[in-house]
């Protein structure tokens, strides 16, 4: 039988990060059936090394037995705890009744891309899924490259720019604060400015805050629904703060009107998932609830994190003709080779996805390349996660016997994060030979 098949799908990759996830499967099989013994540094996936919070768990397996389907809007007295949640931790003006529980934040920019009519904005660098999604849904798609200068923030006169390229109608920017790829976190004034632009041109936001609390200067956060809280959809979810990304439970927290299109989400939700699995929506009024243990755990599991991030950006900045980001929140790095381009070509290096996977097969250290995160293939400019060490054991030991020196830190990352360590250390062999006009090689 010949089926037929949507043809736009075809222009449509699987996201890179969860190739490169099985193309590690791969090499590590290769390599233990060929004695090569030498560990892979995986700086290309973004998953929370911590374990999830105790409490959480075990209000997961208290609630096991639960099996009903749920409002497709959420369980109401967990729509409640999360309103709540973003009151107190963002000063957010907010009631249950605004609030949307969906499988994942991924989840919910999906649906509401799909309820929404415009022309999709979206900064680069940008986050794997966003171009993808909109591709999915056949909408037109707008990306606005940021600038070093503007340390890769979107500006007003670079939105303003943007939109002009636009249809007629309103048009949806996504900005993903903090940045995932960048790490880049926005002030309230720069936050105010781009509200300014987005009132005026009827702009409606999705504000992707997934990485909201693992701002290492959390008291610095600003979120775009205080600002901007006419125009703005906030979504976010337990993925990153509190690692329960396997639980699948996002949230959109939605203007106060129109209400139509808080109940077009939820008829969306209903037409596709029903709603999210009951035992997780009870474990997550744990996660959302005012619990000492769970603000504890994230209180330290980003202090622990922005140690990590910032040495690893030290160490990478270290290399000659590498340029990074420091990162101020999130799980990432954004690192620019582009200062080496000749070099990398000199020796049949000739894009920087062929870059992403030598590096790889050479000396075992993934990157995400940046055409994943929407850039010319000619750009030598990949996105690092620095999430790749044991985050059960350091967050124990951080717990027990905090470093309180610098050298103490640095001790602490060699210990317990020396594939961190050990990964910039590959990295900057692999770029020595390049220097050198030698093409890397695979060493046993």
């Amino acid at each position: 039988m010949n089926i037929l098949l949507e043809a736009h799908l075809d222009d449509i990759s699987s996201p890179a990060n969860l190739r490169i996830n099985d193309q590690i499967r791969e090499y590590r099989e290769y390599c233990r059936a060929h004695g090569c013994t030498r560990p892979y540094h995986h700086f290309a996936f973004g998953q929370s090394p911590f374990p999830p919070p105790p409490p959480i768990i075990e209000a997961l397996a208290a609630n096991a037995a639960k099996h009903d389907y749920l409002p497709t809007a959420g369980l109401p007295e967990l729509r409640d705890a999360i309103a709540a949640f973003y009151r107190r931790h963002f000063d957010l003006d907010c009631t249950g009744d605004r609030v949307v529980v969906s499988p994942g934040s991924k989840g919910m920019i999906s649906i509401l891309l799909s309820a929404l009519q415009g022309t999709v904005v979206i900064p680069v660098p940008a986050w794997v899924s966003y171009l993808p999604q909109a591709k999915i849904l056949k909408k037109e798609v707008v990306s606005i490259r940021t600038r070093r200068e503007d340390g890769f923030r979107l500006t007003p006169d670079l939105l303003k720019n943007g939109l002009e390229r636009c249809g007629a109608g309103q048009n949806i920017l996504i900005l993903n604060h903090p940045c995932n790829p960048t790490g880049v976190v926005y002030s309230e004034s720069e936050l105010e400015g781009l509200a300014d632009i987005c009132r005026l041109h009827g702009v409606v936001v999705i504000s992707d805050e997934i990485y909201a609390l693992t701002s290492f200067e959390t008291d610095g956060f600003t979120s775009m629904g205080k600002v901007y809280p006419e125009g703005t959809i906030v979504t976010g979810g337990l993925s990153k703060d509190r690692s329960c990304g396997g639980y699948r439970l996002g949230v959109g927290i939605f203007p106060e009107s129109p209400s139509r299109l808080r109940e077009d989400v939820v008829k969306l939700g209903g037409s596709t998932y029903s709603c999210v699995a009951s035992p997780v929506q009870y474990a997550a009024l744990k996660a959302y609830s005012t619990d000492a243990a769970v603000e504890e755990y994230m209180r330290d599991c980003r202090t622990l994190n922005s140690l990590v991030g910032r040495r690893m950006a030290s160490l990478l900045s270290e290399l000659p003709g590498v340029r990074t980001t420091t990162p101020q929140g999130g799980f990432y790095l954004y690192v620019d080779f582009s200062d080496l381009r000749d070099r990398f070509k000199a020796v049949g290096v000739d894009s920087c996805d062929e870059f992403a996977r030598h590096l790889l097969q050479i000396e075992h250290t993934a990157l995400l390349p940046g055409t994943a995160l929407l850039l010319p293939d000619d750009d030598f400019s990949v996105r690092c996660s620095f999430v790749d060490y044991d985050g059960a054991k350091a967050l124990a030991e951080w717990r027990g016997n905090p470093p309180r020196t610098s050298e103490e830190e640095d001790a602490f990352i060699r210990a317990h994060c020396p594939l961190v360590v050990d990964g910039v250390g590959y990295v900057g062999r692999y770029l020595d030979q390049i220097r050198r006009g030698l093409r890397p090689e695979h060493v046993m």
